[in-house]
């Protein structure tokens, strides 16, 4: 009797063991389902928007990706179909626009073009982004900004690459290690306060593909360019205030000729301005410059994006322009991609912050080479701030460039938090001024105005990030003992890895006899 209890009693552990044992795993299973709910969750409590391309664009086919000039294949704004990109599982429309992989300038205004795809939407909580690329033998591929700390997953196999957002931005995908055929993604917030198309200050543009020739805006207008729009010409305002332009949509130049010395098309043009906020459209194919505001005051430039390819494709360019803010935007440039120039009048307080640049040829941020092309007096160029910029390519000349050739008085100047991730200055023709930054004084066949030189003052380089491509030198010259560049503070600078603690270590060309107060740290 004794010893069947005993039996019993070891039977009835096992089981309680068994028992435990399968709570566990239903435990496990539980909390497992329960991160799967918490996931469907999420991603149920996640809006997309996504907005279909013009039926009328055509199909790009493999003859309009062949690189070549202008003139000699369809240049027009294209549907893409060899870049398939879902989100969240769904379509998302991607055009085929064109950009320029040449470095040097071409003297006939008929450059060598490529084309590159471009897709946008609006999404609020979890985008799963999947990409694929059929006719591309994956080898690697880079998620840039590279600060998102996001690495895409890539399945050589089957030539797909997929990766997770959860914050609105632009992102790139570079496909081994090469600029061709880079997909640009523009991921906006949700949109708000969308302007009503029965408000008579209101000019609405809805989904579809229409030539406009031009807008030219008046007081207190605004122009609404709706997503899934893409409209042919330019919007333009003198001497307007209070005036807006917004939207999702696309301002596109692909059907005027290059610019070519003669009349150029700006997509975004505005003289003598008070008031001017232009939000989160997408400007391809201009025929010359992109975005340009010349003696404008009090404008605001959120979330432009921008793509150009074609001669003097500057990105934004402000001249002679007050107090100015250009933030999330992304330029992608044939030509320098945010630029302050003196035309008519002095420029003053203006703040570039939280953009993503792209320079294929000329210069990222540039301060001149026209400082006094009005040949005002006492002309001056001051408080003007480039800060938390990231520079995904540039090709040419410098990243960080003061150039004055004129006689203005260029002064407090900043240059804040600047990411360089693939540094290729020099490429090119742009071997006579190959610096990732350069401080200069100087006198321009093509650029100066004025017979006498200028000054520089006072000018703050403080955090810059070379995360690859080319140690090269920097330059820090003035025009002669009386015309100099004064009171420089460089310091937080690391280039591949090392940090720059001299002007020796850093390769900086100084020209002693014309510069004082340089420091280094």
């Amino acid at each position: 009797m004794e010893k069947r209890k005993r039996v019993l009693g070891i039977v009835e552990w096992l089981l309680v063991l068994v028992l435990m044992a399968l709570l566990s795993v239903i435990a496990l299973k539980t909390k497992d389902r329960l991160g799967e709910v918490k996931e469907m969750v999420s991603m149920q409590d996640s809006k997309l928007v996504l907005y279909e391309g013009p039926k009328s664009l055509k199909d790009a086919s493999p003859e309009d990706l062949k690189a070549a000039k202008e003139k000699d294949r369809e240049f027009s704004l294209l549907h893409c179909v060899d870049t398939i990109v879902k989100i969240n599982g769904y379509d998302c429309y991607v055009y085929d626009t064109n950009v320029n992989h040449s470095r040097s300038w071409s003297p006939d205004y008929m450059p060598v073009q490529s084309r590159t795809p471009v897709t946008y939407f609006d999404f609020e909580g979890i985008a799963n982004i999947e990409v694929t690329v059929p006719d591309i033998s994956l080898t690697s591929v880079k998620l840039s900004p590279v600060s998102s700390g996001i690495e895409p997953l890539m399945d050589a196999a089957n030539n797909k690459v997929s990766f997770t957002i959860t914050e609105p931005g632009n992102y790139t995908l570079t496909f081994n290690d090469s600029p061709s055929r880079a997909l640009h993604i523009f991921a906006n917030p949700l949109e708000t306060d969308i302007p009503s198309m029965d408000d008579e200050n209101v000019i609405y543009i809805g989904p579809g593909e229409w030539n406009i020739e031009s807008i030219m805006m008046e007081d207190n207008q605004t122009l609404y360019i709706a997503g899934g729009a893409v409209i042919h010409g330019v919007v333009n305002a003198n001497y307007a205030e209070n005036v807006k332009v917004l939207g999702r949509g696309i301002i596109d130049g692909s059907q005027y000729k290059t610019w070519g010395g003669s009349t150029a098309h700006i997509p975004l043009k505005f003289d003598f301005c008070d008031g001017v906020e232009l939000r989160d459209i997408i400007v391809l194919n201009p025929n010359a410059w992109v975005l340009n505001s010349l003696s404008t005051k009090n404008e605001l430039i959120d979330g432009v994006r921008i793509i150009s390819s074609r001669p003097n494709g500057d990105g934004i360019t402000l001249q002679s322009c007050e107090n100015i803010t250009v933030q999330n935007c992304f330029v992608r440039s044939w030509d320098d991609s945010l630029v302050v120039k003196n035309y008519q009048g002095n420029s003053n307080n203006i703040t570039f912050k939280n953009n993503q640049l792209w320079t294929d040829l000329a210069q990222s941020m540039e301060i001149g080479f026209e400082t006094n092309k009005g040949k005002e007096e006492n002309a001056m160029i001051s408080n003007i701030t480039f800060e938390d910029i990231t520079v995904l390519n540039n090709f040419h000349k410098p990243v960080i460039s003061v150039h004055n050739a004129d006689d203005a008085m260029v002064k407090d100047i900043v240059f804040r938090n600047i990411i360089v991730e693939n540094a290729q200055m020099g490429s090119g023709d742009g071997d006579e001024m190959p610096y990732l930054i350069d401080l200069l004084i100087t006198q321009s066949s093509n650029w100066s105005k004025t017979k006498e030189r200028g000054q520089i003052r006072n000018v703050l380089i403080d955090g810059v990030k070379v995360l690859s491509g080319r140690f090269n030198g920097s330059r820090i010259e003035g025009y002669n003992a009386d015309h100099t560049v004064e009171d420089v503070t460089i310091k937080n600078v690391e280039i591949l890895g090392e940090k720059i603690i001299s002007f020796e270590q850093g390769k900086f060309e100084i020209a002693s006899e014309s510069t004082k107060n340089l420091v280094i740290e």
